[in-house]
C-alpha cells in the first residue's frame, strides 16, 4: 500500500510536468499557424506546414488526454472519504486499456452512463478488478469486435458491466479463477449480464 502510493505520488508529478511542456508545445504551434496566416501566401511550404502543424495539434490533445488518465491513475491508491467516483475511474481505465484491447484487435469503449455513482473501493481497486475482467474477455473476442464497458445503478448500488463475451465463457477463462477470489475479498459481487451475456460486478456502497 505505501508503495502504491509512493509511486502514485511520483507518477501525478510526472503527469503535471507532461501537462505542462504539452501546453507549451500547444501555444507554439499556435503562435506558427499565426504566422503562417499573417505571411503564409509567400512561403512556398506553407500548405506542409499547415498539415504539419494540424497533427501537432492533434497528438498534443491525444497527449493531454493520456496524460490525464494517467494522473487519474496515479492518485487511485488514496483513500477518499466518499469514495472513488465509478464513472471517472473507469473512463481513466478504459483511456489507458484501449491499446491493449487494440493487441486484440478490439476496440474498447465506455458507453455514457450513470455519473456521480461512488463505490466504497479505492479506485486502484476498482480498476484492478475491472482490468482482470477485461483480460479474461479480450482473447475471446473475434477481431474487429467492440466490448463496451458501462455505469449503472442496480438496488442503490453502482455496477460496472462488461457487455461481452458470454458469461460461461469468461468462467472458463485461466485467469478467471483469480478475479473471482479478489473480488469475494474486495465485497464486490459477479454475475452474468442480461440474457447471460458479459459480467456485472456489483460493487460496494461508498460511506454514508
Amino acid at each position: 500500500m505505501r508503495d502504491a502510493l509512493f509511486m502514485g505520488r511520483l507518477t501525478a508529478q510526472a503527469t503535471h510536468e507532461l501537462q505542462n511542456i504539452l501546453a507549451t508545445i500547444r501555444e507554439s504551434s499556435g503562435l506558427m499557424e499565426d504566422l503562417l496566416a499573417m505571411g503564409g501566401e509567400n512561403f512556398a511550404h506553407a500548405e506542409r506546414f499547415k498539415k504539419g502543424l494540424c497533427v501537432m495539434g492533434e497528438q498534443v490533445e491525444r497527449g493531454m488526454a493520456l496524460t490525464e488518465q494517467l494522473n487519474h491513475c496515479a492518485h487511485s491508491p488514496e483513500t477518499r472519504p466518499a469514495g472513488a467516483e465509478v464513472s471517472d475511474t473507469l473512463r481513466a481505465l478504459v483511456g489507458l486499456f484501449r491499446r491493449i484491447a487494440a493487441q486484440h484487435r478490439v476496440t474498447l469503449v465506455l458507453a455514457p452512463g450513470r455519473a456521480g455513482l461512488r463505490t466504497g473501493l479505492r479506485g486502484v481497486e476498482l480498476m484492478l478488478l475491472v482490468g482482470q475482467a477485461l483480460d479474461c474477455a479480450l482473447p475471446l473476442l473475434c477481431r474487429d469486435a467492440q466490448l463496451m464497458v458501462s455505469v449503472e445503478e442496480q438496488g442503490g448500488l453502482a455496477v460496472a458491466r462488461i457487455d461481452s463475451p458470454g458469461f460461461e465463457a469468461l468462467r472458463q477463462c485461466p485467469q478467471y479463477s483469480r478475479l473471482h477470489e479478489e473480488a469475494k475479498s474486495l465485497g464486490v459481487g459477479l454475475c452474468p449480464g442480461p440474457n447471460g451475456q458479459g459480467l456485472v460486478l456489483s460493487l460496494p456502497k461508498a460511506p454514508a
